[in-house]
């Protein structure tokens, strides 16, 4: 029996040598901030010009409509092209697979995406930036 007493107290002991534990992995640490949602996607053509653009129904159409080129020139897409407006608003759906964001549907006039008040609300993706050197 004091054996067992003998060996109790040595755990006890070995227990209480070791470091107190400290606080928690992550405590005490800033939280990591999530990155804001991209806008758009960036396509970089042959010439090194960059358009934005975002996803309708498969089909890529322009977030601004305006083509930034090196050396500070900047070209307009053609007027009364498609363009789309982005929300950071979620598209309400029932499947959650792939949530899309909300963007207003607009007309491109004089370089920029014009929209009404009361424009069609559709579902968009922003694409991931890429490199198109077919143009």
């Amino acid at each position: 029996m004091a054996f067992l007493w003998i060996f109790a107290l040595a755990i006890v002991a070995v227990a209480t040598a070791e470091e107190a534990p400290g606080a928690a992995p992550g405590c005490g640490e800033p939280e990591p901030t999530t990155p804001k949602p991209r806008e758009h996607g960036i396509v970089t053509n042959a010439n090194l010009c960059n358009s934005t653009i975002l996803v309708w129904n498969g089909q890529e159409l322009p977030a601004s409509c305006e083509v930034h080129c090196p050396q500070n020139r900047t070209q307009r897409v053609s007027d009364l092209k498609l363009c789309l407006k982005f929300s950071s608003q979620r598209f309400l759906q029932e499947r959650k697979d792939e949530t899309p964001y909300t963007c207003k549907l607009g007309l491109c006039l004089r370089g920029k995406c014009r929209t009404k008040q009361f424009s069609r609300k559709v579902p968009c993706k922003v694409p991931a930036d890429r490199l198109d050197l077919s143009k």
